[in-house]
């Protein structure tokens, strides 16, 4: 009887695939790729024929951790994951990985075919639809929850005035004892303050006032602002921007604020980081119809289970985060059409911005 699925039709069959699809042996060496796997990994086919998948592919050591291959030949079953990747455009996908047993005439599992299919675009929409459900549920009783809120803590911050006065008619070592307690209250007190005041910016992100704008020139303003700042903390800014005029129609009050975002969190992971010679290194340059602006520090850098939530709405990575800054930062850059990215590592972690030239 002759067969009627030969090799050359399952290769054209997985030629055809728009998806990278790929075929190890049982030594995990790559023994076929299609097409698509070749361009997604910028790879030639004589030169990653041969090579053991995870060096090939990921440039890995040793065997990816969210790989199940392994697990597929010993079973001889199908498995299925998930996982995120940050890819050469900068953004972190998420990936659906499914490997699936070839079996020989004798029964055994010879090979594994593994198919990988991006799947970002339904990840990041329905992102995107959950974070704007999130947004308008906030900016219902923000301004509100603000307002109640900051009436009582300024009063707090009153009576805390009173009481550091009245503790000049203690004896001195009771005097020192009673404003250590009022001081830690004050510090709480004006940490809910700014909670709130985040809120209400929160609220406005994405309402711009616009006028003639050079970011460079608001990203000097914010230097010189927080300079001192960095001073106290030994952290050396380093400031290289090109010299030429830069003229965009945006909110120059909101790129200070998304600017002093990226510096103040830079800031944070130096310090908790106990980094020895801390610097943050900022940037900017017009690349085509584009401005960039890099903001690179080299602390410890973001852990990788981290990254793909980042921006995510009060998720953060700091014992005393609101995890509303990076929120806030992309939700001002993309009211102004423009793009927030990063890539972190052990070395440290670099944020990106994009902003459009008209």
């Amino acid at each position: 009887m002759v067969d009627f699925f030969s090799r050359y039709h399952f290769r054209s069959f997985l030629d055809s695939f728009t998806d990278p699809v790929w075929v190890v042996n049982r030594a995990l060496r790559l023994i076929y790729m299609n097409p698509a796997a070749l361009e997604k990994f910028s790879l030639r086919i004589d030169y990653a024929i041969g090579k053991l998948c995870h060096q090939a592919l990921f440039e890995n050591q040793s065997t990816c951790p969210f790989c199940t291959m392994e697990q597929v030949f010993m079973s001889g079953q199908s498995t299925h994951i998930n996982f995120t990747l940050l890819d050469t455009d900068g953004r972190n996908h998420v990936y659906s990985l499914s490997n699936y047993p070839l079996t020989g005439s004798r029964g055994e599992v010879d090979y594994g075919l593994a198919v990988c299919v991006d799947k970002s675009e339904g990840a990041d929409l329905f992102a995107e639809i959950s974070r704007l459900q999130g947004l308008a549920a906030m900016g219902e009783y923000s301004a509100e929850l603000s307002h109640e809120i900051r009436n009582p803590l300024n009063s707090i911050e009153i009576q805390m005035s009173l009481l550091q006065r009245m503790a000049g008619r203690l004896e001195s070592a009771e005097a020192d004892a009673f404003l250590r307690v009022v001081e830690i209250v004050r510090a709480e007190s004006r940490r809910l303050n700014s909670l709130a005041g985040d809120f209400l910016k929160m609220q406005q992100s994405r309402c711009l006032t616009l006028s003639d704008c050079d970011p460079f020139v608001e990203l000097e303003k914010v230097v010189e602002v927080l300079r001192e700042e960095a001073l106290s903390e030994a952290i050396e800014i380093r400031l290289k921007l090109e010299n030429r005029p830069i003229k965009l129609r945006a909110d120059c009050e909101k790129l200070q604020q998304a600017f002093m975002n990226l510096m103040k969190n830079a800031f944070e992971a130096l310090i908790e980081g106990k980094i020895q010679n801390p610097y943050l290194e900022i940037s900017g340059r017009v690349d085509e119809n584009q401005v960039i602006l890099s903001f690179a520090d080299n602390g410890p850098g973001i852990p990788f289970a981290s990254q793909v939530k980042i921006f995510n709405l009060f998720y953060t990575t700091k014992s005393c985060g609101t995890g509303i800054g990076l929120h806030l930062c992309r939700d001002v850059i993309k009211a102004h059409d423009g793009e927030l990215s990063f890539v972190s590592d052990d070395n440290g972690t670099i944020f990106t911005i994009a902003l459009p030239l008209p």
